[in-house]
This record gives structure tokens, sequence and C-alpha cells, in this order.
């Protein structure tokens, strides 16, 4: 049975985007950090198009705000992972539904013992058809294209509040054209959420036609601003990942754009850390290099708030 998502997260996020990110507040002597939070970054390091493998932690170098971290631990994770996976249904993508459906079936598939998959969609609200089953489990899937509605912010929002149990990791994979209309939260707001979020986000450019599938046509308001495709792109960089194009996948096929994207998911590093030195408070910027391959492709996380 479909669950349909309220919008109490909704709101949630819109609190917690108006929280102050300037730092200390004025006529206050700043707060250094003496290590009792710990921080968790996901780093993706490639040469190329090849993961580069066996990094410890002293390949690492990692600043918080500029100043040089030590980096408690280091791994490729091999603990479970929570997959939520978000298919844009409006009406730009209704000639993909049926290919939609048959993908999400291999997706489960594709997941490991112990992994979690729940799949969100766009209805007249934000639907789980699926909510959170272990991999390999068969799904009846029903759900259709809904025209002049795209609350892919809302949706994208749902997925980034889930907070999985200390010993999982998150993965959120969105397949949307970015377009929204009609939803509660702002391009604005989801990129600050995205900031932060622990969760890493993926998206992948996906559209189609719906000229030969019906689908219900609702009024769209509040649309969202031009520049707003972009935003979402920076919010998923924000979060380490990052937006992929079609051509990336050899086509818009949902599974083998998720294959890729969890493969590459599944060997990045986790890198640990408390921070020492550093004010509390704001916006902490995170720069991760990794000096003993120069010319690495490295994406992770970029900052936190405190």
């Amino acid at each position: 049975m479909t669950r349909t998502i309220t919008l109490a997260a909704c709101v949630s996020v819109m609190a917690l985007a108006i929280v102050s990110a300037d730092g200390p507040v004025p006529d206050q002597q700043p707060v250094f950090r003496t290590g009792a939070l710990t921080v968790s970054v996901n780093a993706s390091v490639k040469r190329g198009n090849r993961v580069v493998a066996k990094l410890t932690a002293k390949d690492f170098r990692l600043t918080d705000n500029k100043v040089e971290q030590t980096i408690e631990a280091v791994s490729i994770e091999s603990v479970p992972v929570d997959v939520s996976l978000f298919l844009d249904t409006s009406g730009s993508t209704a000639g993909k539904l049926d290919d939609m459906k048959r993908d999400v079936q291999g997706i489960i598939r594709l997941l490991r013992p112990g992994d979690r998959f729940r799949l969100l969609t766009i209805a007249d609200s934000v639907d789980e058809p699926v909510n959170w089953v272990p991999a390999g489990t068969a799904v009846n899937l029903s759900f259709q294209a809904v025209g002049g509605i795209s609350l892919v912010h809302d949706a994208l929002v749902e997925a980034l509040l889930h907070r999985p149990d200390a010993d999982r990791r998150h993965l959120v994979v969105g397949m949307t054209d970015r377009r929204d209309c009609g939803s509660v939260v702002s391009s604005g707001q989801l990129r600050e959420l995205a900031s932060r979020s622990e969760a890493v986000l993926h998206l992948v450019e996906q559209s189609g036609s719906g000229d030969d599938n019906p689908y219900r046509v609702r009024t769209c308001s509040p649309r969202g601003r031009l520049d707003g495709p972009e935003i979402i792109a920076e919010a998923a960089a924000r979060t380490g990942g990052m937006l992929h194009e079609p051509s990336y996948f050899f086509g818009s096929s949902v599974l083998r754009a998720f294959r890729t994207i969890f493969e590459e998911f599944r060997q990045s590093y986790v890198l640990r850390y408390s921070p020492t030195g550093v004010a509390r408070g704001g916006w902490h910027a995170i720069a991760v290099k990794v000096p003993s391959v120069p010319d690495a492709t490295i994406r992770a996380r970029q900052g936190y708030f405190d």
C-alpha cells in the first residue's frame, strides 16, 4: 500500500533553514571545540574512471575551516546501506513509467544482504509506494504520472531527513528533471538541508514524454525559480554526491544509473574526526585532499553546520 508523506517534514526543514550560520553570537568570545563532536565525511577518490583503493588515514589531509584535523578512522565501509530512491513521476517522465517499475525491481535485487530500500514518488503530495524493505524483497508497484505538479524539493527533503541507525549509511538517488513546481520547500531551503545531512545525494537527469499517456493535470503554485535546477545540483555536491547527465550512463535506464552510483558508493571512504581548534557555531567548510595521489578527483561532503 502506498504511504503518503505529510508536510510535517517540510515544516521541519524550513525551521532548520533559518538557523543562523553566521558563527558566534556578537559580543561573545568564540568557543573552540575540544573533540566532543564526531564528524563523518564520505569521500570518493578516483583517478580517471577508476576508484583509488587501499588508502589509509595517512593518505588523507582534511581541514575544518582551514584548520587541519586528525583523522581517527578511514574505511571502505562494509556496513549496511539505507537506499532512498526518488522517481520523478510528473508528466514530463510519464512515458517511462513502465521501464521505471521494472528497474525498481532490479535495484532491490542488486542490493546486498542487510541493505534496505524505499521508494518515493510524486502525486498530489510525496508518496512512498515502497516503505523500507530488505534487499531482494519482491514488491508490487502501482503509481502513475501527475501532470502540472512536480514536488521535487519536497521529495528530496523527505529523503534527506531520514536518519539511519549509527551503524548504517544512507544513499539518496533522485531520478528527476530538477524542475520543481508546487513544493512547499524552496530550492534554497533544500540546499541548506543538504548541508546538514550526512546522506550522500546523487541526481540523475531524467526526462521523458507524457504525450501518449493519460495523466491528471493540476495547477502549479508556487513555481520553482529559474536557477532552481542549478541550486538542486549544488545541494547534491554539498553532500559529496553529484548530478549525472544521461549520456554518462549510455542511456536513461534507472537500473543502469543506480548500479554505477551504488558501486562507487560502496567503494568510497568514510573519514571520521573530532573537530579541534575550530570555533563552534555556523558553517564549517571541509576540504579533503590526497597528496599521495595529486591527480585524483575527490568528491566529499563540503561542510556542516554546527
